[in-house]
């Protein structure tokens, strides 16, 4: 893979993090299910009990962008 598709490859990995850990999933990463279910686990709180978890879910989903545009570019991410 060259230079180019991988920045391609990051690219939609980093896109499809607006759900945080589906760019991991589509990667290939099996942390992506446990990013994935502490972000439910933040929206619910969110909903139910603490308004500003939407916050931390941003964070999450941010992070999550930048680490899986990471991994499909270097081979390895922050995490």
């Amino acid at each position: 893979m060259d230079n180019r598709e991988k920045t391609w490859h990051g690219l939609r990995a980093a896109s499809l993090s607006i759900i945080a850990g589906l760019g991991h999933l589509y990667l290939g990463e099996k942390r992506g299910y446990a990013i994935i279910v502490f972000g439910l686990a933040l929206v619910v709180v969110s909903r139910v009990v603490w308004g500003p978890a939407e916050l931390l879910y941003l964070s999450l989903a941010i992070f999550s962008a930048v680490d899986a545009y990471s991994i499909a570019k270097r081979g390895h991410g922050l995490m």
